[in-house]
């Protein structure tokens, strides 16, 4: 028993200790374990000492397939111009209606964005055509600055096929998780 209060002890001190200001890593998850969907989205940034001024992801043009989680942590290294290029890059920006590439973002101005929120479309690839209502929506982080809440799910049928999702945004240890299922 001593054994475990001490475990869990570490767990939770180790979990605060790391800052939750966004400025870690998203990792963004496809769960499969109740569907075999495609998951298209786009990801969106905000600067919190404005509560706005952010940014939206144009792309990725690639959708998450079922059982894949992405990692996203700065804007270059999400890119197809990273040293390692990204599976799921994001290669522009779209900031006070201009495109902006993601090599041209520069360090200050990047250093003062969070992941903020995702907006997501889930489709299936095997029934093809547009579901109604959409089976996605937006789920999010600072839910005071954006309006975008953490959790949301939803329904929808497409050729007499019926669907459900869930997603929820969740911080631990510094890092960002957007997981839908």
């Amino acid at each position: 028993m001593k054994k475990i209060f001490t475990i869990l002890l570490g767990l939770s001190i180790g979990s605060a200790a790391f800052a939750q200001n966004g400025s870690g890593t998203l990792h963004v998850f496809n769960d499969d374990s109740y569907h075999s969907l495609n998951l298209h989205y786009t990801l969106f940034t905000v600067n919190l000492s404005q509560c706005g001024d952010g940014y939206q992801a144009l792309g990725p043009s690639i959708p998450l397939p079922p059982g894949v989680i992405t990692d996203y942590t700065t804007f270059l290294k999400s890119s197809s111009f990273a040293s390692s290029p990204h599976p799921y890059p994001i290669d522009s920006y779209w900031h006070n209606s201009t495109v902006v590439p993601a090599t041209s973002i520069s360090p200050a101005v990047a250093d003062a964005q969070r992941w903020s929120y995702m907006k997501f479309e889930l489709k299936d690839p095997n029934n093809p055509g547009q579901m109604n209502p959409t089976l996605g929506g937006s789920v999010g982080f600072y839910p005071t600055c954006t309006g975008i809440p953490n959790y949301i799910s939803g329904t929808s049928t497409l050729n007499g096929i019926n669907y459900a999702f869930k997603a929820e945004a969740v911080t631990f240890g510094g890092d960002l998780w957007i997981n839908v299922w």
